[in-house]
């Protein structure tokens, strides 16, 4: 058993008492720094607030001037707009509205400042191109919303584009599937765009269960005009066999005209079958659709056809 030596209770209540003097000393300089860091933040925020109106001061004064009855409203918001992105280059909304309302810009232009909008907020413009711009009564807004969705496309945005317009074409929405239809002709252009990619989605889609999916799907494989649409078409579309005894009369139609756009060798061959069928209801359309891409060279069939017993009437320019 120890003793306590004189002096040692005395030591011992001046160690605590150090002790506490550096607690209190660093709960201090915590409280000092914590009040600096937060000083500095307040600042920062602050900052960032006050440049933000700055920046956005052009912006809101273009939108104000599209609202009023004033003379020349959307010249003269494009100005402000303009300005906007002087002072802020990624904001989407000011890109927009340029590419929106700018009518004095080329086309590609305007489409440049719509897929900036994009680029600087994908999420909020990718739907707002597909389901609104695309939707406009305006040819050159349409060309350049197509541009830079194509552009999209292009940079990096491939998947994402694709599924969000493979998803409107499906939509119940017929403007929908109308646009999307549109949209995915131009991404899958056989000389500036990915037919590779678009073309094999757009065939899957001729054996939708939506008509105007199927429709719209058809329209865009003749614009694209790939030969491997051809025999899908007829087989999916135009042929009717056992299994598929059902189409629409108009996607018939229509696929007979989608096939004639591609205008290849394999496609002749197929509209040649349909007209040499005679229980066909699309003799008709394949004749028409025939004599205008192939001229002359169908003469002696169409004369052979077009002279049968009991045939209809039909009138073609070669």
């Amino acid at each position: 058993m120890g003793f306590l030596r004189k002096g040692d209770n005395h030591a011992g209540k001046t160690f605590e008492v150090r002790s506490l003097l550096r607690s209190v000393e660093m709960k201090g300089k915590v409280r000092k720094i914590t009040a600096i860091s937060l000083c500095l933040l307040f600042s920062a925020a602050m900052l960032l607030v006050l440049g933000c109106g700055a920046q956005n001061e052009h912006l809101a004064k273009g939108k104000e001037l599209l609202k009023s009855n004033k003379r020349r409203k959307e010249e003269r918001a494009v100005a402000e707009f303009k300005l906007a992105i002087k002072e802020e280059p990624d904001n989407a909304e000011a890109h927009y509205l340029i590419g929106y309302y700018d009518e004095n810009a080329t086309i590609q232009q305007r489409g440049e400042h719509l897929y900036l909008a994009y680029k600087n907020d994908r999420r909020k413009y990718l739907d707002v191109l597909i389901y609104e711009t695309l939707r406009v009564n305006d040819r050159d807004l349409i060309q350049a919303t197509l541009y830079a969705l194509r552009k999209a496309y292009k940079t990096g945005g491939q998947k994402e584009v694709l599924k969000k317009l493979l998803e409107a074409i499906k939509s119940k929405d017929s403007r929908d599937r109308y646009d999307a239809g549109v949209a995915l002709a131009y991404i899958g252009d056989k000389k500036e765009g990915d037919p590779d990619r678009v073309v094999p989605e757009l065939i899957k889609l001729l054996d939708h269960k939506r008509m105007g999916t199927r429709l719209n799907a058809v329209l865009a494989l003749g614009e694209i005009g790939d030969e491997r649409a051809v025999d899908p078409i007829y087989q999916r579309i135009i042929l009717i066999t056992e299994e598929k005894s059902e189409e629409s009369p108009e996607v018939r139609r229509l696929a007979v005209e989608a096939i004639g756009k591609i205008g290849t060798k394999s496609a002749i061959s197929k509209l040649i079958e349909i007209i040499q069928d005679k229980g066909s209801s699309l003799r008709v359309d394949a004749i028409e659709v025939l004599a205008k891409i192939a001229g002359q060279d169908v003469v002696p069939i169409l004369t052979h056809i077009l002279g049968e017993k009991g045939a209809r009437e039909v009138k073609v320019k070669i």
